[in-house]
């Protein structure tokens, strides 16, 4: 997320999962309200418009009461769920509270970081399109590209999302933004390919495609050589993910995390990309099989350091979010003292710049009640 909580995620489950039809109707209404804010916003003529504000404070408010569709019952359900709605709420009350108080500035990116966010949840894993009858939205928004990608992949629309990214990718990058949003569409359809897909052979064809490309990102030329390795090793595994059971798939999760040295660093780690994404997935299918399976509590700590090797600015404190579920989960254990190592740890790496470590206030309150549960 970014400095602070960044937006919890727009964490849309399928009808398979157990969601219930009120809680279905409330995230097709927050997408609503989401993607309608962007052509609000997208222009400051239009953002400084008083006849606009109540709009968007209607749209914002319905972002900020997104937890509330969710069952209370946090451990019913896959943690992901439990933790990103949260955090989704809480970043789109802040976004309505600076617009309120006429901090319009702001506005418009934290809209593009909850549009993120939907496409990081809806692509956790593999499901069916919830959203087709969404598309109509699309003639009505004056969308990027990019954005109507990242529209598509939030929407579950997954096959016309990889297209979408597709054509991104396969104009050459011409400038620094050019460069930019093609390495964001890159990550975002590799995402695809292995945590949506779960496909090696489609994630392999497209980073060969990408190795013999001289217009590529520098900063991804290594990093593609890697993810490509490990596709290679994938492809000749022959694991099958929809069928193994929630035991199975949380060793094969543990195993990759393991391959990736996960705890090794607090900085995202580019060059193990196609592991982390693959154990996150396989750990959350694996949750949402058995929401109660024996191993939950070190599920948690593992999708942490999965979250945090996978993360973008966008989203700074989910992995401290997983860490925090699993003290709470698991009060004065072994594991829980573990999980705390790693939160305060990135907590205070994350407050300290040149002139030292400065934790706010509400911080060091976390970290103190946390704390005390662990120990």
């Amino acid at each position: 997320m970014t400095p602070l909580l960044f937006v919890s995620v727009l964490t849309v489950a399928t009808p398979d999962a157990g969601v219930s039809t009120p809680t279905q109707a409330a995230m097709r209404s927050a997408l609503d309200a989401l993607f309608g804010l962007e052509p609000l916003v997208a222009t400051p003529e239009r953002l400084r418009d008083p006849l606009q504000a109540e709009d968007i404070t209607r749209r914002l408010d319905a972002l900020a009461g997104l937890k509330h569709a969710f069952p209370a019952d946090e451990k019913a359900q896959e943690p992901a769920t439990a933790a990103l709605s949260g955090l989704f709420s809480q970043y789109a009350l802040e976004t309505r509270r600076r617009f309120t108080f006429g901090d319009r500035e702001t506005v418009p990116s934290r809209v593009r970081t909850l549009m993120s966010l939907c496409f990081t949840c809806h692509s956790r894993e593999r499901a069916p399109a919830d959203y087709q009858d969404m598309e109509k939205h699309l003639e009505a928004m004056k969308l990027s590209p990019f954005d109507k990608a990242q529209y598509l992949a939030a929407t579950r629309q997954f096959d016309k999302a990889i297209d979408a990214y597709g054509a991104i990718i396969a104009q050459p990058a011409k400038d620094e933004r050019s460069l930019l949003v093609q390495a964001r569409a890159i990550k975002d359809l590799l995402t695809l390919l292995v945590r949506v897909k779960d496909d090696p052979k489609a994630a392999d064809a497209f980073l060969e495609g990408l190795a013999k490309r001289d217009d590529v990102a520098p900063f991804l030329k290594r990093p593609v050589a890697a993810w490509r390795k490990d596709v290679l090793a994938w492809k000749k595994e022959g694991f099958d993910a929809q069928r193994a059971s929630a035991k199975d798939l949380f060793a094969k999760a543990k195993a990759l995390v393991r391959q990736a040295s996960g705890p090794r660093s607090y900085l995202p780690d580019e060059t193990y990309v196609v592991a982390y994404l693959r154990a996150s997935a396989y750990l959350n299918l694996a949750l949402h099989k058995n929401p109660a399976l024996p191993q939950r509590g070190e599920a948690l700590f593992l999708l942490g350091l999965c979250t945090g090797a996978l993360k973008s600015p966008l989203l700074w404190d989910v992995d401290l979010l997983f860490f925090e579920a699993c003290i709470r989960e698991n009060p004065k254990t072994a594991l829980a003292r573990q999980c705390f190592t790693q939160l305060s740890d990135r907590l205070y790496f994350g407050y300290t710049g040149s002139s030292g470590t400065h934790l706010p206030e509400d911080e060091l309150e976390r970290l103190s009640t946390l704390r005390a549960l662990a120990e």
